[in-house]
């Protein structure tokens, strides 16, 4: 019976930060005071943002442009570039399978593709959703924007890695769009699809897919960037974009916030596959990873985890195509916040996002 007991008392305390809430308030006047000014202070064309706490969406507001050029005002509904929030997606999909048997996150990629340099053969699937692969950047390292995937294969597989699989940390869209072969060799669906038919259509997220540079979107945000006093449109060029799985989908704030609610709530993945998206991921030498020195910052599987004056808060943040978005997170409060902004400012959103959280807390 005591050993019953210990084993109930440590799983309590395992799962009770999970899903537990604390009490707060959402003082909506508030929110819209900070909103309006970082958007002045910042130069920031549109702003939306989300708020829900335990099953409760208590906030959704935005403020300036969807397209500058014609003054179409941001609504509710407006179609967002997701940027690299579509990470969660890559990677809830892998646990998903983790779950139904059909991978193992200790799989080799060996397992799924073929011809891979020796150098690659030790690399996992965690090592892909964790960032410790050591693939080079097909983006940032290597500029291979706007090519199809066995153009990027081929020159990204051609160079060595940047460290052993499990040694360090590096931020990689490769490896996201690593995931999404997978995902399409084990489900025998193209990836988008499997994403439709496992999440989209079950949690009625109508507005979800996949970009597209030629299609009309009705409601769609543009996206901007501010230089030399003055904003400009984007010079990354949607109509190029060719990747799958690390920053490929459009959604809404309802959407968004849709997802959210469902994966906190557990309705999408169990809780022990849930810990595993927000444990801080130690590399081989048994130390937990600091994605710079100092930062005490970590990564789960697609989610960056920090605590912020002893609250733990898990975030996925996204830059591109004119876009600044965040995910946030917070465990104990059951709290979640989505901000989206359409000019591209390394962190912006993400920025916003705490400074709203903060004031939440306080």
């Amino acid at each position: 019976m005591k050993k019953i007991l210990i084993i109930i008392y440590i799983l309590f305390w395992i799962f009770q930060p999970l899903f537990a809430q604390q009490s707060i308030r959402i003082d909506s006047t508030q929110i819209d005071h900070i909103l309006k000014e970082v958007m002045e202070s910042s130069n920031i064309p549109g702003i939306a943002v989300g708020i829900a706490v335990g099953d409760e969406i208590n906030y959704t507001n935005v403020f300036g442009y969807a397209n500058m050029e014609c003054e179409t005002d941001l609504q509710i509904n407006s179609i967002w570039h997701l940027c690299s929030i579509s990470k969660q997606f890559s990677t809830v999909a892998c646990l998903k399978l983790v779950e139904e048997n059909k991978i193992s996150l200790e799989d080799k990629i060996s397992k799924y593709l073929e011809n891979l340099p020796n150098e690659y053969l030790n690399i996992t699937i965690f090592n892909l959703l964790s960032h410790t692969s050591g693939i080079k950047d097909y983006l940032n390292e290597k500029n291979l924007y706007g090519f199809e995937w066995e153009k990027v294969k081929g020159q990204v597989f051609a160079d060595t890695l940047n460290f052993e699989p499990g040694d360090s940390w590096s931020y990689c869209n490769t490896g996201f769009w690593i995931v999404a072969k997978i995902i399409e060799k084990v489900t025998g669906m193209d990836y988008n699809t499997y994403l439709t038919h496992e999440f989209f259509n079950k949690l009625q997220m109508s507005k979800t897919q996949r970009i597209s540079g030629e299609k009309i979107i009705e409601s769609r945000v543009h996206g901007y960037e501010y230089k030399n006093d003055t904003y400009c449109n984007s010079i990354e060029d949607i109509h190029l974009y060719k990747g799958q799985g690390d920053g490929d989908l459009l959604s809404t704030l309802n959407d968004l916030l849709k997802w959210n609610l469902a994966l906190t709530k557990g309705n999408i993945l169990t809780k022990k596959s849930m810990l595993k998206l927000w444990t801080p991921t130690k590399l081989n030498n048994g130390k937990a990873l600091e994605i710079s020195p100092n930062s005490g910052i970590n990564y789960g599987l697609g989610w960056f985890i920090n605590d912020i004056n002893g609250e733990k808060v898990v975030w996925t943040p996204g830059s591109g195509f004119g876009f600044s978005t965040a995910s946030l997170y917070e465990p104990d409060y059951d709290l979640i916040i989505i901000i989206f902004c359409n000019k591209q400012q390394f962190l912006l959103a993400n920025e916003i996002g705490f400074s709203v959280f903060r004031n939440i807390l306080n």
